[in-house]
């Protein structure tokens, strides 16, 4: 009788060991064929295919809650256009200066011009120049890709359409502190890093403010950035007044050092929150700056219409992310004061790990970026629970 029960037992044992086994090589399976090899992707450029089936990510989007008791079926008409390189893609190894894949890449920003959404990513690994990949707005397709010169976390950028220009936050230390840099629609549609084989040619201002940029945004000329943090002393929304020729004026690291050395007998014994507010009053007074708010916990991006109407995104985690919309008081922005919309919604939740957002020149849509996506994000967990990505940019109509 003991021999029978232990020959069930050990049978049970078998069963399961089977079934787990088997739960772990489908897993397995899954993850390894979402993850390139250099061999797997044309030099010089990106993979275009998706992680996930389209129904896949639509289910997604469909599955989540909305505020409020009416609920809303944004799934249905909202537009998924593939991220590339979530896969992998080539890059310029920032050491030796020649061709290098990855794949790790990070999304981080997008913006759009009447025909193209720009998406940037930064190589999670730290050893590959970041990139700007360009999709075709009417077809959903991925293009080209813009190797830039750094290897920085790209986390804002933005396009000048009356002055076709593409700008981005580029907070590489090796160059002496934060800076945005920018170039023009012509090197874009000249660009060709398969013949060139070189970062494409831009110019770069030093801006310390865009250390620890989320999100970036032109709006009243003025350059308006979301820089993200753990508290109030270090997250903030900053809106930087912009020169004759649309961009921000030059303010160095060594600049600001200095700045911070003349307010040394304001700010002794002062709490960093505080300080911070001694340092960006004293900058609006130098007229650096425009304004500044303390901003909110896990605000990652910023839209804003003509008429000031501003849209905020919200990370939180493994939690739904949201979109916040929110009315100024003020539309030089010199104070950053809001007001809830009178009619419609206030708050849209949105899949997890939402990042900057773009409203298009209409405004008429909200593009979402997600950075979920990324290898180190989707692969987080085992076999047993994995956690949930969008390799999709999210497009949302809106009307206001």
């Amino acid at each position: 009788m003991k021999k029978w029960i232990w020959r069930g037992i050990l049978a049970l044992i078998g069963i399961v060991a089977v079934i787990f086994g088997g739960w772990w090589l489908i897993d397995h399976f899954q993850y390894s064929q979402n993850v390139d090899q250099a061999s797997d992707v044309k030099k010089w450029e990106a993979d275009p295919r998706p992680l996930q089936s389209q129904k896949a990510a639509t289910k997604k989007l469909a599955d989540i809650t909305q505020p409020g008791k009416d609920q809303k079926d944004l799934a249905s008409a909202a537009k998924f256009v593939v991220i590339p390189g979530l896969r992998g893609a080539w890059s310029i190894d920032a050491k030796t200066k020649k061709a290098g894949f990855g794949n790790n890449w990070v999304p981080q920003g997008i913006t759009q011009s009447n025909s193209t959404y720009f998406v940037s990513l930064y190589d999670g690994n730290h050893k590959l120049n970041s990139l700007i990949l360009l999709i075709n707005k009417k077809t959903g397709k991925y293009t080209k890709s813009l190797i830039l010169n750094s290897k920085a976390h790209v986390g804002g950028i933005t396009y000048d359409q009356p002055r076709q220009r593409l700008i981005w936050s580029d907070d590489t230390s090796k160059l002496g502190g934060a800076g945005i840099s920018y170039t023009s629609q012509s090197t874009i549609d000249a660009y060709k890093a398969q013949s060139m084989q070189q970062a494409i040619a831009s110019t770069r201002i030093p801006l310390q403010l865009a250390n620890r940029t989320s999100a970036i945004a032109l709006y009243n000329n003025q350059l308006v950035m979301v820089k993200y943090g753990q508290n109030k002393a270090t997250r903030s929304i900053l809106a930087l007044p912009l020169n004759a020729q649309g961009l921000p004026n030059e303010f160095s690291l060594a600049q600001f050092e200095t700045l911070v050395t003349g307010l040394l007998p304001k700010i002794k014994n002062k709490s960093t929150l505080e300080q911070t507010n001694i340092v960006f009053n004293d900058m609006i007074q130098k007229k650096i700056l425009n304004s500044f708010n303390a901003g909110w916990n896990r605000l990652q991006g910023v839209a804003i219409a003509d008429d000031g109407l501003t849209l905020l995104s919200q990370s939180n985690g493994a939690a739904p992310g949201k979109i916040w919309i929110w009315v100024p008081k003020n539309r030089t922005w010199s104070k950053l004061d809001f007001d809830k919309p009178k009619a419609g919604d206030q708050i849209v939740n949105v899949p997890n790990s939402v990042e900057e957002i773009s409203l298009n020149a209409s405004e008429t849509s909200l593009a979402l970026i997600f950075e979920s996506g990324a290898r180190a994000y989707r692969e987080e967990g085992n076999f047993l629970h994995r956690p949930s990505y969008m390799d999709r940019i999210i497009v949302l109509g809106i009307s206001h």
